[in-house]
């Protein structure tokens, strides 16, 4: 889980700040989770409570609150709140269907087109809400970056998630990192909040208020606000100027067919890979690397060489060599 710490060097950062003022509001997609036959978490109201959300009421005749309407509520909110606020703004979906206002068929359809509008909008940054399911005792609000998030995203998260901590009162269970979908695939810095669970009665109540959302809204547009100022907008525009420098190798080979088994097992314990031919100067030849990822930052290149060696696959960081070409990962039939 990583700490509430932003870690862009501070010379960096005072670079940054002093032009910012002249940086135009940058395109934020907001994407409210779920929709449509996907309903997200449920969770259960008292009978009667006034929610300004669809009604819902189960064959039990109980009231229920679905994740999808408490997004998208929140969601319309936030544009609102952040065109007030001279924001551009791109949404994935406006009306209680798919991602892309189309009728839900697959998850990786919906996921598909939620990256995809955000992508082809050319969104600076992304911000999917969602709210939370796993007991009636399971409390507190979460927010994601992707795993080999940049400096940009992390510090999206952290000011965003500080915010919806104050708006909601609830227990802090950290900003953390994941793998998810929408942020692996997104071009643009990108965060996923999880406000509350609405399996926990208590939580289910308080998002029905819609006061509370209105909290949630503003709590997440400010956290966006602050991220503008400092500056970070303006450091993403300049990362995408920059070249990986660092890779993760798991493994080095001789020979090819070794490399590729290594393939097999890397991709077999959920990690990407690739096998290239590299000239190792020690060896005074040709090796096959395989190498799972390239990265800006070394910090980022690190945590997926541990995340490789927990999964008890041999791995290292090292320097981008110059001489390197692609090996086909298949053998040929």
């Amino acid at each position: 889980m990583s700490r509430l710490r932003l870690t862009v060097p501070a010379a960096l950062v005072a670079l940054i700040v002093s032009a910012a003022g002249a940086v135009a509001a940058p395109l934020v997609a907001i994407d409210p989770g779920h929709g449509g036959a996907d309903s997200g978490a449920t969770g259960t109201l008292p009978p009667g409570t006034p929610t300004g959300l669809p009604a819902r009421i189960d064959p039990d005749g109980q009231t229920r609150i679905y994740e999808k309407d408490v997004t998208l509520d929140i969601a319309q909110r936030l544009n609102a709140y952040l065109r007030g606020q001279g924001f551009p703004t791109v949404m994935t979906r406006t009306t209680d269907l798919a991602g892309g206002d189309v009728p839900f068929t697959t998850t990786g359809a919906d996921l598909r087109a939620r990256v995809d509008i955000a992508n082809n909008a050319g969104a600076r940054l992304f911000v999917s809400i969602h709210e939370n399911a796993l007991s009636a005792t399971a409390a507190g609000t979460e927010t994601y970056h992707f795993y080999y998030a940049s400096p940009a995203a992390r510090a999206l998260a952290v000011l965003v998630h500080r915010q919806v901590l104050a708006a909601l009162g609830l227990p802090d269970r950290g900003v953390k990192a994941a793998g998810f979908y929408v942020l692996k695939n997104t071009r643009m810095p990108a965060i996923l909040v999880e406000g509350a669970f609405l399996t926990n009665p208590d939580e289910a109540l308080l998002l029905a208020d819609p006061a509370v959302r209105q909290r949630v809204a503003q709590a997440i547009g400010t956290g966006v606000g602050q991220y503008v100022a400092a500056g970070y907008d303006a450091l993403y525009g300049q990362q995408q100027n920059l070249k990986p420098r660092y890779q993760v190798n798991a493994g080095a080979f001789r020979r090819l067919a070794d490399a590729r088994a290594r393939y097999r097992l890397v991709r077999r314990r959920g990690f990407e890979a690739t096998i290239r031919s590299e000239y190792n100067k020690a060896n005074r030849k040709y090796l096959f690397y395989v190498v799972s990822g390239k990265f800006v930052y070394v910090e980022n290149a690190r945590e997926l060489r541990d995340r490789l060696r927990r999964k008890r696959i041999k791995a290292n960081v090292g320097a981008i060599p110059t001489r390197s070409r692609p090996v086909p990962a298949a053998a040929p039939r």
